[in-house]
């Protein structure tokens, strides 16, 4: 645990603006180079023709570099989705330091610098060398991987695998039909999954045009657990890949549930022809709660656990307490895939740390955590984890996580704030759902303390619901009710359980897959 002083996190802050890279969505640089081959590549008609485009910013002494062109992800990646694939997307390999010579990218003789070997050798995407295009892009650390959308907005991506690359650029607008608008970029106006208190969420996005007719009217409704919170008549005119900024007025919820930006019509009814983007849906849960002020965090590393960060928050976003290495800190995930070294506070590896979280008063707070490389704590190397416990009773965690990308984040609550949340507790029940992905039976055990009423609800990704049970009664200790999911189409539902009188279900989601 480390206290918190001034001067060094404002000097922290400095170095990351001088070196930070262009921030996903922003306006990707336009440039129209010459590959290795003589053969001439410009970004924006590549764009223009609807393709999702990837660039592997290099470096061939770089050994990472070397190590994810070996795993030939960008190359099964080019297979799949490049022109003698499905034709959606290409991919651009360039060698961005100014340094070394074309020798380098062969790995042969005449090489000014060091190569890990021959980066040309059976790849059929183009290679670039041009260090005035990394400079364009602001790079400051090798591998980067951009993927850049046809309306031109970019996104970074970790060295990951050809079939996450594929699922994350699906985020991409791509245009389609006459009359199609999306919800992109979409921001749900609270960064934490669990709504602690009374939280106002302001939610907004980007609308967008994707069809080749003008959008020049959308009606665009925002919901809370189905019911419509606020509706907008949008008008105005937008061009394929148009967008124009939207933003909700916000509103306060103090208990779980499912938020929905939905764009219910478009263009005066004409009907849109691809609803598949019209709606985003965000899940809210409520925080786990801590009777006693002082609560333990326990930390096992994995076998990198220099890469580790993290932050405890009160509920202005004041940060009390903080651990792991200060060279990762709070918006270090993902920035570092040639290694981070080992800064004040970097933890060992495959360490077990115990720490006792001194929190000044009841009320709502939130612990923060970071991995450098972009691939959490477990599980893929080494089975690290934190943990989260009452100081009386360090046997049962009250959170427990480790398994994420370079980001993971939840709020929890502090003593007894009020009547209501202490009924609330008193009157909680133990919940297992499985199994998760379920096939044909979704069982829900309840170990219920007292003798009392459930009920429950299935919702699909839009709200939607699809099965109820009300008012099924539970006897004190084991209860099981079976859910038929036989008949519904695969994809993520959300089960809603609401005990009693109690005025906050708790959530929880699965995964429907026949």
């Amino acid at each position: 645990m480390k206290q918190i002083w001034a001067t060094p996190v404002i000097l922290w802050l400095t170095i990351l603006s001088v070196n930070a890279q262009l921030p996903s969505g922003s306006i990707a640089p336009d440039f129209t180079v010459l590959d290795i081959n003589g053969q001439q590549h410009h970004l924006y008609d590549v764009l223009e023709d609807d393709k999702i485009v990837l660039i592997e910013f290099s470096a061939t002494w770089c050994p990472p570099c070397w190590a994810y062109h070996q795993s030939h992800a960008l190359q099964d990646f080019y297979a799949v989705h490049g022109p003698s694939g499905d034709n959606t997307a290409r991919v651009y390999w360039v060698e961005g330091d100014p340094a070394t010579n074309v020798n380098c990218i062969y790995g042969s003789a005449g090489c000014n610098g060091y190569s890990y070997g021959n980066y040309a050798a059976g790849t059929e995407y183009p290679i670039i060398n041009n260090a005035a295009l990394a400079n364009a892009y602001q790079v400051s650390y090798y591998p980067t991987i951009f993927a850049i959308c046809p309306n031109k907005r970019l996104q970074e991506l970790d060295p990951v695998s050809a079939e996450e690359i594929w699922e994350r650029v699906q985020a991409c607008p791509v245009a389609y039909g006459v009359n199609n608008a999306g919800v992109f970029e979409h921001d749900p106006g609270y960064d934490l999954p669990e709504i602690c208190g009374t939280v106002d969420l302001a939610p907004s996005f980007l609308l967008t045009n994707l069809g080749s007719a003008p959008l020049t009217s959308a009606n665009i409704l925002l919901k809370w657990n189905n019911n419509t919170i606020e509706s907008i008549d949008w008008t105005g005119y937008l061009d394929t890949y148009g967008e124009s900024p939207i933003q909700f007025n916000s509103f306060p919820v103090d208990h779980d549930g499912t938020m929905n930006v939905v764009i219910s019509s478009i263009n005066n009814n004409a009907g849109d022809e691809d609803f598949s983007n019209n709606y985003k849906n965000s899940f809210f849960t409520i925080a786990k709660h801590f009777e006693t002020q002082k609560v333990v965090l326990k930390i096992r590393t994995d076998n990198y656990g220099k890469e580790t960060f993290w932050e405890l928050r009160d509920d202005t976003g004041k940060v009390l307490e903080y651990g792991g290495n200060s060279l990762v800190g709070p918006d270090g995930g993902g920035a570092f895939p040639l290694g981070v070294d080992a800064g004040p506070g970097a933890y060992p590896s495959n360490t077990l740390i115990k720490d006792t979280l001194d929190l000044p008063a009841g009320g709502c707070y939130s612990i923060h955590f970071v991995d450098a490389y972009g691939d959490g704590m477990c599980c893929n190397y080494g089975n690290g984890y934190y943990k989260m416990y009452n100081i009386d009773n360090p046997a049962n965690p009250i959170i427990v996580s480790g398994e994420f990308e370079a980001y993971d984040r939840h709020a929890f609550s502090v003593g007894l704030q009020s009547s209501a949340l202490h009924d609330i507790t008193k009157s909680a029940a133990q919940i297992e759902i499985y199994p998760n992905p379920a096939y044909d039976l979704l069982n829900i055990a309840l170990d219920s303390d007292k003798a009392q009423v459930v009920n429950v609800r299935l919702l699909n990704s839009i709200g939607q619901t699809k099965q109820l049970i009300t008012n099924h009664p539970l006897a004190a200790g084991d209860n099981s009710i079976g859910i038929s999911v036989a008949n519904l189409p695969d994809g993520v539902y959300l089960v809603e359980i609401k005990l009693g009188n109690q005025f906050i279900p708790q959530m929880r989601r699965v995964l429907v897959q026949h």
